[in-house]
């Protein structure tokens, strides 16, 4: 999904479908899928129970502030391990490998 809307502080952007906790900048953990999704792991664990009033759309750049506030609060690499996972696909990091072979 790539769906666009409009942030009040980043103008027309990119959407994430994300849990509330990490929407309202509550959740001191996160995972990303290759979905354009984000959970904290608490919501990760019961995510087959979440219904539409628990997720919520997060501007995508919105999305790297409160992720970079994550990662700059774990202070340590083991921390940080705990608390962020799959940031290589709000990175855009993540190729396919057939792409990454012909770019060499």
């Amino acid at each position: 999904m790539n769906e666009k809307e409009i942030c009040g502080k980043h103008g027309e952007v990119s959407v994430w479908i994300v849990c509330r906790h990490v929407g309202e900048g509550s959740a001191d953990t996160i995972i990303f899928s290759e979905n354009r999704d984000a959970l904290c792991f608490e919501c990760a664990r019961d995510f087959k129970n979440l219904t539409e009033l628990d997720v919520v759309a997060m501007c995508n750049e919105c999305l790297k502030d409160f992720t970079a506030k994550l990662m700059i609060e774990a202070k340590t690499f083991d921390i940080l391990k705990n608390r962020v996972k799959g940031v290589e696909y709000l990175k855009g990091m993540r190729k396919d490998t057939s792409e990454s072979a012909e770019t060499l």
